[in-house]
């Protein structure tokens, strides 16, 4: 149940992209529009559907290293696939570019590694508003990291990057199991930001409907 948590950031990018595509096309809203751009929003994520079978659940840390951001998640690929349905889907195609967009955008900070912006042209992760030593600066006090690892490891950045070759490294050392408790059941400012986002998408939501 607690897994939804972390969703909401995501259905707030469904709701935003039907309430824009909206108003581009002056169309009233309506609430089934919602409950198609809900799902919309999470297509990246279809990536996502293998480990979540395998293991139950979707984590990067220790004892499971590999990323499940691929495919949808390379903006260059979803550039490509996503283009011609703007320009034939009209509004519906909007919607569909808007929220895979938006989903992007919110796996570019937070809780993940980010998302290898330049793929194929390089392998290298990027991500707003991190640490290299990707926790909560919290995290990495109690850890005891803090004061252990260089300031290039635990400043907070516009904008952090990992090769490839050094992510797993990074994983295995700084990944977190338990990340739904740690960012989402916590007050820190991710989850500050997307509960926000949800709440302000909702509130906006009801008033169309209204």
């Amino acid at each position: 149940m607690k897994s939804i948590l972390a969703l909401l950031a995501d259905f707030a990018n469904g709701i935003f992209a039907v309430l824009i595509a909206c108003a581009v096309y002056d169309v009233p809203t309506a609430w089934w529009y919602f409950l198609i751009g809900l799902p919309l929003a999470m297509l990246p994520d279809i990536d996502a559907i293998p480990e979540l079978l395998k293991r139950g659940r979707v984590s990067t840390d220790a004892s499971y290293t590999r990323d499940h951001r691929t495919f949808l998640h390379y903006p260059i690929i979803s550039l490509a696939i996503f283009t011609p349905v703007y320009f034939f889907g009209g509004f519906w195609g909007l919607i569909i570019v808007l929220a895979v967009l938006l989903h992007l955008l919110n796996d570019m900070y937070g809780t993940g590694w980010g998302l290898q912006l330049l793929w194929p042209l390089s392998n290298r992760h990027f991500k707003f508003f991190g640490r290299r030593a990707n926790k909560l600066r919290s995290m990495l006090a109690k850890a005891g990291d803090l004061d252990l690892l260089p300031p290039d490891e635990t400043k907070l950045r516009f904008m952090v990057s990992w090769k490839e070759s050094e992510l797993q490294d990074h994983i295995k050392r700084f990944g977190v199991d338990n990340w739904i408790i740690h960012w989402y059941l916590r007050p820190n400012w991710v989850s500050v930001v997307e509960y926000s986002l949800f709440l302000i998408a909702a509130t906006l939501m009801i008033v169309s409907l209204i």
